[in-house]
């Protein structure tokens, strides 16, 4: 796939290509190298599993630990829903307040996961 696709692929999916190329010193190869490890990334794993058992404790860990490594990798979109669900926690929101934010966390990984495993996975 032509890095134009994959560009757009991503894109459409909430990244922030061009920035995370600028990160990653404009080297195109690293840059995709580190968005595929990022699927095997188990913080979104964590996240879901304690927030599921009611910890949010290691739930804000998680979904913490996540939004750094979605903006390290300029994945704006799942950086902006994953602070929202550290800001909500933080707060003291309750579960009812919080599960909205959960769901939207899980979409919006998901979505970014299918754009990298369909732009750079041959």
């Amino acid at each position: 796939m032509e890095q134009l696709e994959i560009k757009q692929i991503l894109s459409d999916a909430g990244a922030d290509y061009n920035k995370g190329l600028e990160r990653f010193m404009g080297n195109v190869a690293l840059y995709h190298k580190f968005l595929l490890k990022f699927l095997d990334d188990t913080s979104f794993a964590s996240f879901k599993e304690s927030f599921a058992a009611g910890d949010l404790e290691l739930a804000g860990k998680t979904v913490h630990t996540l939004k750094g490594t979605a903006g390290n990798l300029s994945l704006m979109r799942l950086y902006g829903a994953a602070d929202e669900m550290v800001q909500a926690i933080r707060g003291g929101k309750s579960m009812v307040e919080l599960e909205p934010l959960a769901k939207q966390v899980k979409e919006v990984y998901e979505e970014t996961c299918n754009a990298i495993r369909t732009s750079l996975r041959a």
